[in-house]
This record gives C-alpha cells, sequence and structure tokens, in this order.
C-alpha cells in the first residue's frame, strides 16, 4: 500500500496561476506524488490528454527540476490517497500467516515452514521487482542506463537468503526495499518470536501518564509546536485494547470536540472518540508491524456522536521508556 497524494485538474490549474513562470504543460491533467514509510518523497507520476482524448502517462522528467520540486511542495493541497498493488496484497497475506512455536508442534518443524512462506513471499516480490525493473529497461533512453538496469535484473538474488544490503538500491528503485527488509527480519526472526502486547490488559497507571506527558513536553520548542501546530495531534498507549490518551493537542480537541479533562488518561474506543473498526484493527497492525503508516484513511467522533472523517498518519515511539503511538489527524477532503 502506497501513500500517495493526488492534484487533480482543479489543483493544477491553481499551481498554474501560482506558478506562471514554470510554463506547466496545460496537458497535464493529474499529477501524483507518492510517499515513503517515513513521509518523504519518493516519486512522482503524472497523466495528459492523448491524441485520443484518453489520460495516458505524461514524461514528468520533461517538467524539469524547478517544476517537480514545486509540484512536491504544492503536494499538500491534494487529495490524500492509498494504492494498493493486488501482488503485494499476497505477500501481506503470507506473512500474516506464518506460523509461531507455541509448543503444539517441533520447533524444527515450524521454522522449515516460516521459511518455505517467506520463499513464497520473496518468489512474489521477485516476480514483481524483476517486471517492473524490465518496464524501466525497455524505456531506458541511453546505453549506459540499458546497461545499469540489465545488470540490476541479473544480480537480483532468486533466493531471499541471497539478498544483502548490496542490493538495497535496485529495490529502492522500484519502491520494494520495505518488503524485502520485512522479509529478511522475519527470516532472522526465531519461530517462537510474536510481536505481542504481552502488558495489552495492563492498565496504565496515572503516574506513568503524567510522567510520559512531561516527558513528551520537556522542550519549550517541543510543547509551543505540539500546543500551536493546526494539525490535530495525539499520543495514546499502544495495544487494542489497552490504547489510552496520554496527550492531545488543542487542534485535536477542536476536531472532536471535547475538553482534555473528558478525555484524559481515557481508553480511545470508550471514549466515544475512536470507532473500534476493522480499518482502526489494520492500522494498529501496522503499527505492530512496521512501526508506522501514512496517509490511511479513518474516522473518529465528536462530542455530538457525529462521524468525521480524517486522513491519520502515525508512529510508534519511545516516551519516558515504554511505547507510545503519536498521531497525525487531518479532517478528509470530501471526495
Amino acid at each position: 500500500m502506497y501513500a500517495l497524494t493526488v492534484l487533480d485538474a482543479a489543483a493544477l490549474t491553481a499551481f498554474r496561476s501560482e506558478h506562471p513562470w514554470l510554463e506547466f504543460p496545460e496537458t497535464v491533467s493529474e499529477v501524483s506524488v507518492y510517499f515513503d514509510d517515513n513521509g518523504g518523497p519518493t516519486r512522482l507520476t503524472a497523466l495528459r490528454a492523448g491524441d485520443n482524448g484518453q489520460a495516458v502517462s505524461a514524461d514528468v522528467n520533461s517538467f524539469g527540476v524547478e517544476t517537480i520540486l514545486s509540484l512536491i511542495r504544492y503536494a499538500p493541497q491534494g487529495v490524500a490517497q492509498n494504492e494498493e498493488c493486488p501482488q503485494e496484497r499476497n505477500i501481506w497475506a503470507l506473512l500474516e500467516a506464518l506460523p509461531v512455536a507455541d509448543g503444539s508442534r517441533p520447533l524444527q518443524e515450524v521454522e522449515a515452514e516460516r521459511s518455505e512462506k517467506l520463499q513464497q513471499a520473496y518468489a512474489l516480490l521477485h516476480a514483481i521487482a524483476l517486471g517492473k525493473l524490465q518496464t524501466l529497461l525497455d524505456e531506458a533512453r541511453s546505453p549506459k542506463e540499458t546497461q545499469r538496469l540489465s545488470s540490476a535484473i541479473v544480480a537480483l538474488p532468486a533466493l531471499l537468503e541471497g539478498v544483502n544490503d548490496t542490493h538495497k538500491p535496485q529495490f529502492l528503485e522500484v519502491d520494494l526495499w520495505r518488503f524485502v527488509a520485512v522479509l529478511r527480519d522475519e527470516l532472522a526472526m526465531p519461530a517462537d518470536y510474536e510481536i505481542s502486547a504481552a502488558n495489552e490488559d495492563k492498565l496504565i497507571s496515572r503516574e506513568v501518564i503524567e510522567q510520559a506527558e512531561a516527558t513528551a513536553l520537556s522542550g519549550p520548542v517541543i510543547q509551543a509546536l505540539f500546543e500551536l501546530s493546526p494539525v490535530a495531534f495525539s499520543i495514546s498507549s499502544i495495544g487494542q485494547k489497552s490504547s489510552r490518551y496520554v496527550r492531545v493537542n488543542q487542534a485535536y480537541l477542536d476536531l472532536v470536540g471535547k475538553s482534555w479533562d473528558e478525555i484524559r488518561g481515557s481508553e480511545m474506543v470508550a471514549s466515544g472518540v475512536v470507532s473500534g473498526s476493522e480499518a482502526r484493527t489494520e492500522r494498529l497492525m501496522l503499527l505492530d508491524r512496521d512501526g508506522g503508516y501514512t496517509g490511511m484513511r479513518g474516522e473518529v467522533r465528536d462530542a455530538f456522536g457525529a462521524v468525521v472523517s480524517v486522513v491519520i498518519s502515525a508512529r510508534r515511539i519511545s516516551v519516558a521508556g515504554q511505547l507510545y503511538d503519536f498521531e497525525v489527524l487531518q479532517r478528509a477532503s470530501q471526495d
């Protein structure tokens, strides 16, 4: 799943109006800016009107560096979306089905099954990478580029055990290194390892919450940013059943129409603000598995019970020696 921002025809009209010196082509009808797991831009694609009136891919390299940088800076004016790759969903399905040694079967048997599933997942990933690199090779514009991509295809390891950090550039070029990193980590982990919220049902004490709150806002610059930002922030303890509010800013309180005294230390779902939906379960799974996510759709409820659609980005952070989830929420655009 990729987080991206789409600048449609209306947004690009405004962009051209504000950047007349760039001479941005009038034929371009849509621009998409893709972001990595850390929220940084990774690539940019565009559509233009073809000869038959149908939308076709535009050559973004022809835009020039200044135009591309300006489009990236303008991305917040677009609509946040997520793009799924069906092949990648198959990879995640295999990862989610990895067996864990629980004593019911011999450890060696479980290890062998884990290794087999990870190899299956990497085989899918390898095929996706080959396909993307081949597409780049077909579009290569110089002998040097042709040689580089041909070498990259040949050097792509056929087995997961053969992957090392020297192969990172090949996978990064086709936005797949994050998958490779997950598979390598899983292969290195023992079969009896499981990301588990061992303390999930353990209530967070008031002292811990207050200590975390104090630590999170220990610097005056951080405190000013947290309080004055127009974007809604929240820090909560982790877990499906024990995610409790540790700290929110005024923008978050304005978004949900509640005071801090009403939700302070409360379990997030029980507070009535957060919906205990399948979408939230998926977001928590991404925090457990990847340590964060960007630009996912969600819902919160305000003080009157009205549903507010939001776009959420989150990271798992360490505060006061404990793990907590830091969320950034923005109202979702109405399509």
